[in-house]
């Protein structure tokens, strides 16, 4: 099976990332995201635990930033 990869995101209004879409269209939540991630679904992010203690989706090759939102 294909593993999917974050295509595109969506930001709320304090510039937080809030969704995730893949190159299969699914949109995800960052919650959902983290789960598909953890379970090995997406292939270009990975889950992180930061400084807060949080765990945090950190893209592994194209930057978040460069992405188109949707």
């Amino acid at each position: 099976m294909d593993k999917e990869k974050i295509i595109a995101i969506k930001r709320d209004n304090l510039d937080r990332i809030i969704e995730f879409k893949t190159n299969k269209n699914k949109i995800y939540n960052y919650e959902m995201a983290k789960e598909a991630i953890i379970n090995g679904l997406i292939d270009n992010a990975k889950v992180v635990k930061g400084k807060d203690t949080l765990l945090h989706i950190m893209e592994t090759d194209t930057s978040f930033e460069k992405m188109e939102e949707f």
